[in-house]
């Protein structure tokens, strides 16, 4: 089985989809702006109800009729407002002058449109209704009477569903909008755009491009203002006549992420379990529903390791498939279930059962699975990942203590170092003897890319052989090895070696990222000389590692009289790596994340 096609870099694709960056969102044309907040606060005005009436852009012909259910709800000089946004690229309808516009040109999104609506002032209730949703007057009379928190209509849509509010059954991610028939009546915010609450407590909308988490959000915050919950009341027939898709961008992936300190809201009628839909493009988050399912008892969890290794014979040969397979092992002795999900398998159909999802961060980004514990460790191309990807689990780990520590000050969440690891079951000690025997040795692909310690090493004329694909035409066919190789050959090689080199991606190496084949090549009891690495003798300070800053370095460190440790020297070192850098270590810390995050999500 070969092993030279770990974590190959990808060329970027055209398009948005999981595991691909959010497009930036294209700038509003000139003529429509994005307001975030306000100047100064609004003023307090002293009149029973301000109701703003919001509308798309293409929905103009529908604000008089709002405008005349509420002048027939709270009189004829009732403070009633209406404003305009562009959604989803939506056309401009012409404005009728004899409405009254808070302004003759559309907003981007409904939070511009609530800021924008709410800056010139609002009276002792404010009222917002939008020009999808059918509502008559005694309906928003009822909306507007004792209202001390904010709270939201009751609506069905016109398919008969209902809509009862945002409940937060699984902090950190997209809410439940509540459909039963007996809802209860405090949610954790709004996600129909039929509101009220109280002067007291209005804040700024946030402008984010999903509609439902807009809502939530400020109603939320709103709450938070006067220290209470977001209520729902049942006014009478209240329909939504089109609803908006979702849009979920890093914004809206960021907003979410920051409620997963918050309290739950369980269902009792429903249960505690929570199954997660499919992912919402193109940042990946999926809507949530609570449900009653099966878990696992005690200290076993089922457990979902998420590689970037497409399936079949073209991903067998990933570092990847090793890693995933080694550090299944380590967790599956420590009593847990493992399985290992492939590329194509990152969202299944049942994977509702997963306790905990352990995403291996190479190439690809993963969706979180909401209904389990999701945690992340980065061991590869840390320029790939963003804050946001970091937001979105509830854990993340880095294999570079240097990136680690810039991401968790830069994302505003922990980022916690945990290291590549070996298997000292397969990386020990063994006979110095074979064709690699007192020779330079490096293990790996071209991976299409320049490999200086390798070019360095044949200019120097190193007595080298290298093992993998592609070398046929890049080194001396003196020192071709084999194609490919076992694990358990790969060992041998490392042991036998006189010396092994190593190399890391330049992000890698910035970030302190301390490639596994170091850690395999000591725990072989091999000598290993890799490029510099930030930090890297804060890590691993062993007399059987070197660092080769240069070709006259590498030359000094290759020179067969160099004064490597002996092999009882070597011996130690090896027996020092695997008891701090193996997979079982690492597995120890995985699990004790995942039994600590499953306890605060079933608070």
């Amino acid at each position: 089985m070969a092993l030279f096609r770990r974590n190959r870099r990808r060329a970027d694709t055209a398009g948005s989809g999981v595991g691909q960056e959010a497009r930036p969102t294209p700038a509003p044309g000139s003529d429509v702006e994005r307001v975030a907040g306000w100047g100064s606060a609004p003023p307090m005005l002293d009149v029973p109800v301000t109701v703003l009436v919001t509308t798309r852009s293409d929905r103009h012909a529908e604000v008089r009729r709002l405008v005349d259910v509420a002048r027939t709800a709270f009189g004829t000089e009732a403070d009633v407002r209406a404003v305009s946004y562009v959604a989803d690229a939506s056309p401009v309808d012409a404005f009728d002058r004899a409405l009254p516009w808070v302004r003759t040109a559309p907003v981007d999104g409904i939070g511009s449109a609530i800021n924008a609506g709410v800056a010139a002032g609002v009276g002792r209730v404010l009222v917002l209704v939008d020009t999808s949703v059918v509502i008559d007057a005694t309906a928003l009379a009822a909306l507007a009477h004792d209202v001390g928190r904010p709270t939201q209509a009751l609506v069905t849509t016109a398919e008969g569903a209902r809509r009862n509010g945002a409940r937060l059954v699984r902090p950190g991610a997209l809410p439940w909008s509540d459909d039963r028939a007996d809802p209860d009546d405090l949610v954790f915010g709004a996600d129909q755009p039929v509101v009220s609450m109280p002067q007291r407590a209005l804040v700024p909308a946030q402008c984010l491009l999903d509609e439902r988490t807009t809502l939530t959000a400020w109603t939320a915050a709103a709450a938070d203002a006067v220290s209470m919950a977001v209520r729902t009341r049942d006014v009478g027939s209240v329909t939504r006549v089109v609803e908006p898709g979702r849009t979920v961008d890093a914004d809206v992936v960021d907003v979410v992420a920051a409620w997963r300190d918050r309290a739950r809201m369980p269902v009792p009628s429903l249960g505690s379990g929570v199954v997660a839909g499919a992912p919402l493009p193109p940042w990946g988050a999926r809507p949530v529903a609570p449900a009653r399912r099966a878990r696992a008892d005690g200290d076993v969890l089922m457990w979902s390791l998420k590689i970037a290794a497409p399936a079949g014979p073209e991903g067998d040969g990933w570092g990847d498939v090793h890693f995933a397979a080694e550090l299944a092992a380590a967790l599956e002795r420590l009593g847990q279930r493992v399985r290992v999900d492939r590329r194509d398998a990152h969202v299944r159909d049942d994977d509702g059962a997963d306790d905990v999802t352990l995403v291996v961060r190479g190439l690809d980004r993963v969706p979180p699975n909401p209904a389990s514990v999701n945690l992340l460790w980065v061991i590869s191309h840390p320029d790939d990942v963003a804050d946001t990807e970091l937001r979105s689990f509830d854990q993340a780990f880095a294999a570079g203590p240097a990136w680690a520590a810039a991401a968790s000050a830069r994302s505003g969440v922990p980022v916690r170092t945990l290291l590549q690891a070996t298997d000292p079951a397969v990386f020990r000690p063994g006979v110095s003897s074979g064709p690699d025997a007192g020779r330079v040795v490096f293990v790996g692909s071209t991976r299409g890319a320049a490999r200086p310690v390798v070019a360095d090493a044949v200019a120097l004329g190193a007595d080298l052989r290298v093992h993998g694909p592609g070398w046929e035409d890049v080194v001396p066919e003196s020192s071709l090895g084999t194609p490919s190789l076992s694990r358990a050959e790969v060992a041998r090689a490392y042991a036998s070696a006189r010396v092994v080199l190593n190399d890391h991606w330049p992000d890698m190496a910035a970030g302190g990222f301390v490639s596994n084949r170091v850690f395999d090549v000591l725990a072989a009891g091999g000598v290993v000389v890799t490029d510099p690495v930030v930090g890297l003798g804060e890590v691993l300070d062993v007399p059987t590692l070197a660092v080769a800053g240069s070709r006259e370095d590498l030359a000094a460190l290759l020179d067969p009289a160099y004064p490597w440790p002996d092999e009882a020297s070597r011996a130690e070192v090896a027996a020092r790596i695997a008891a701090e850098h193996s997979f079982d270590a690492r597995a120890r810390v995985l699990l004790d994340a995942a039994r600590a995050e499953r306890a605060r999500l079933r608070r």
